[in-house]
């Protein structure tokens, strides 16, 4: 008998659903979302290392000299012929020019021998000096630097034949009747000057505006070998060696300025370095600065304006960027209230209460000592007790009452968070210079944290 195949007959299970898991498993999605978010988007502890740097905020200004200055005018028409040279300091009745009505000795004086006339070494190489620099900077675009260079080397052998020339001069009126000749002497010492630009009348009082629209050198040479008129100005004199530069100022440097008594400066066309008294004044709402100078005049006796690079700030110390830095509250105490506990060695201070049968205690609170003044008080944090509560030393007690502020960082050296005060030489928008000497303060290669604001005192950096 065939066997019969037995059919098997599958039953299937209804599967229990887990909704307890479920909800656990999409809790635990959900958290694991929002601590990435967090991750993401919660600003996190920086850390920077203090380095040792010098900085110099420097910048170069146009500014106009004023001098004490003033023009010399021919009182009769004539040829004039000098005998004193740009720059030459001269003594009251100086023989500076003479001046001949019919032009008779025009030829005799220009026509004076010099074979007994000697260059010095010292002679010699100014005026090589003259013809290297005129070399250097020549440009064929400008023609008129090579007549200031005849002039500039003429002026160099007037200097040096001053004393032959008179001579010379004095033979000549001799053989020849003088009455069409006139020697003119100076009636006041000072210095000569044969450059003028008109505006030998400035001054610090009438000072505007436009004598900063075009600044630039505008020299009419007075030396002439030719005829001049009645009431032409035949050299110009300065009557002292003080002199001032004025520099009109932006907003931002009349702040880095305003304050100061003295400033160092150079001088960009030779690189003169020297310190100026500086004072600041206002025109028309518009800031300006007087250097004001005793030495160096004649070296721009041929200047109306020059550029001066003025050293604003001069900072040798840590550089660290500005948003690191906060203030923090101090308690302001004397020195004597520091004691020290025996059991762990630390400084801190005695805290007076009461307990509650009105007996007195004493409760030793260790304190961190951020800054010694000189009269001998001590700032201590503020955070280790409520504003007046009494402090002890001895019989002697006093509130805690007198507070202020202290600039200052997080240094993270130790892996947590310890003020230390600073003491800020110079600041920008984006870091400060800060002293290196400071007590208690930073030292190069210190670890100081970059946004405070996120962390607290003795916190733990992971």
């Amino acid at each position: 008998m065939a066997a019969r195949k037995q059919k098997k007959k599958v039953v299937k299970m209804k599967r229990r659903q887990n909704f307890l898991a479920g909800a656990i498993l999409l809790i635990f999605s959900a958290c694991l979302l929002i601590l990435f978010i967090q991750s993401i988007t919660k600003e996190h502890v920086s850390i920077y290392e203090v380095t040792d740097t010098k900085i110099a905020d420097d910048e170069v200004i146009r500014g106009v000299i004023v001098r004490d200055e003033s023009v010399v005018k021919t009182k009769k028409n004539g040829f004039v012929n000098y005998y004193v040279g740009e720059g030459a300091k001269i003594g009251a009745n100086t023989v500076v020019y003479s001046i001949d009505e019919t032009g008779q000795f025009a030829g005799d004086i220009s026509a004076i021998e010099s074979d007994n006339i000697s260059l010095s070494d010292d002679d010699t190489r100014e005026i090589r000096n003259d013809i290297a620099s005129f070399r250097q900077n020549f440009d064929l675009s400008e023609y008129n630097s090579v007549t200031n260079f005849k002039y500039n080397i003429d002026n160099t052998l007037l200097k040096m034949t001053t004393v032959s020339l008179l001579e010379q001069l004095d033979k000549v009126m001799k053989k020849k009747d003088t009455s069409s000749l006139e020697l003119v002497k100076a009636k006041q010492p000072g210095i000569i000057s044969f450059c003028s630009d008109g505006l030998e009348d400035l001054s610090i009082d009438n000072i505007t505006k436009d004598n900063f629209k075009n600044m630039t050198d505008n020299w009419t040479q007075l030396r002439t070998t030719g005829s001049v008129d009645k009431g032409n100005v035949v050299y110009k004199l300065v009557n002292s060696e003080k002199w001032s530069v004025v520099l009109p100022l932006s907003d931002k440097q009349y702040k880095k300025i305003y304050d100061k008594t003295t400033i160092p400066v150079t001088f960009k066309k030779d690189g003169l370095k020297t310190t100026a008294e500086v004072s600041t004044f206002i025109i028309d709402s518009s800031y300006y600065a007087k250097l004001d100078f005793d030495k160096y005049m004649i070296r721009y006796l041929e200047n109306r304006y020059v550029d001066i690079e003025i050293e604003f700030n001069n900072a040798d110390g840590l550089k660290i960027p500005i948003s690191s830095i906060f203030k923090k509250k101090f308690y302001i105490i004397p020195k004597e209230y520091i004691t020290r506990d025996d059991d762990s060695g630390s400084e801190g201070v005695m805290v007076l209460t009461y307990r509650k049968d009105g007996t007195k205690k004493r409760t030793f609170k260790s304190v961190g000592t951020y800054y010694e003044a000189e009269n001998d008080n001590v700032y201590i944090n503020a955070s280790i007790c409520k504003a007046g509560s009494t402090i002890t030393h001895g019989k002697n007690s006093m509130q805690l009452e007198k507070t202020t502020k202290l600039d200052g960082v997080y240094n993270c050296n130790q892996g947590f968070c310890e003020f230390r005060r600073i003491e800020k030489l110079y600041s920008n928008d984006e870091y400060s210079i800060v002293s290196k000497d400071t007590k208690y303060g930073l030292s190069t290669y210190d670890h100081i944290i970059l946004n405070p604001s996120i962390i607290s005192e003795d916190e733990i950096i992971y």
